[in-house]
């Protein structure tokens, strides 16, 4: 288990190509335990969106990387082909088409990113989970000898951080990795739409990764208005929704006003935010990176 993978990016960094200033370097910042950004930077997507241990489980009682490497790691392959193959077909002049049992998978790729991301649960802490899930157990234990036996471990368990986190993460990534047929068939009627900017406006990647939208009701899947957006390129968002009447077009071209509603949107409900945009990033967090502004030859221009 000592060579296990350690370094686990929620936000794979195959979505984080595009958004890329140069090379493998994208404007990047989190926010604070204030709730407020911290200055951007400009950091590789090695860094940034990644949290050590994020996905770790325990088997026979040792962390191991398999959820990582074995599910998350067919995740990240399938977005390996399905995004340079959309922005291929976009660069044609295409629109890109899929397979029913494509799109199927398309639904459960979507409902994946949902659940992989630190915002959701909202509030969802592995300690805290951990602690409840402890308490619950020594409820639950009788008088008998072995079970006055694991009490006394348990109770020690409270007072071990380390262990309390592992209990919570535990549950925490084997709800991710679980399959929900209720979840399936909410999203059965959803279709793929793609919003594009053809202005200087762009999109901007967040924790949050795919966000619902009610468009004025509930972000739940039964509101039949509520939308799925996951930016592929700082000029192109999948979108998933509901057009029982096929009459939205398979590609809309999205107003710079809505851009950035939907980039404040990820922004306001995201723990941590990139762009490919240095001017963007500052302008969405409020403040300035700390390095200064880079010469407007390497800034990048688009907002």
């Amino acid at each position: 288990m000592s060579n296990r993978s350690k370094v686990h990016h929620f936000l794979p960094r195959v979505m984080q190509k595009s958004f890329c200033f140069r090379d493998n370097e994208i404007w990047y910042a989190e926010k604070k335990t204030d709730g407020k950004f911290k200055s951007p930077e400009l950091t590789s997507t090695e860094k940034a969106f990644q949290i050590s241990n994020y996905y770790s489980i325990r088997i026979n009682g040792e962390l191991s990387d398999v959820a990582e490497t074995k599910y998350f790691g067919r995740v990240d392959n399938l977005l390996g082909s399905l995004i340079p193959d959309v922005l291929s077909s976009f660069d044609r002049g295409e629109v890109p088409v899929f397979s029913e049992d494509y799109l199927s998978l398309l639904h459960d790729l979507d409902y994946v990113m949902i659940k992989r991301t630190p915002e959701f649960p909202l509030n969802y802490k592995d300690l805290n989970a951990g602690k409840e899930i402890v308490r619950e157990a020594i409820d639950k234990l009788g008088t008998c000898y072995e079970d006055q036996v694991l009490r006394e471990k348990l109770v020690l368990e409270l007072e071990d951080p380390v262990a309390l986190s592992s209990y919570g993460r535990d549950v925490r990534v084997g709800a991710i990795v679980r399959p929900s047929e209720r979840v399936k068939r909410a999203m059965s009627n959803l279709v793929v739409r793609w919003a594009v900017s053809r202005s200087k406006h762009s999109f901007i990647l967040s924790s949050k990764i795919a966000y619902r939208i009610g468009n004025g009701g509930s972000n739940g899947l039964s509101n039949p208005n509520m939308e799925i957006w996951m930016p592929i390129s700082p000029k192109i968002s999948m979108v998933l929704l509901r057009d029982p009447t096929n009459s939205i077009p398979s590609i809309y071209v999205d107003t710079p006003t809505h851009i950035r509603k939907v980039n404040e949107f990820a922004a306001q409900n995201s723990g941590r935010i990139a762009s490919k945009s240095q001017k963007l990033i500052e302008s969405l967090t409020g403040v300035k990176s700390r390095f200064g502004t880079l010469p407007m030859s390497e800034r990048g221009k688009i907002v």
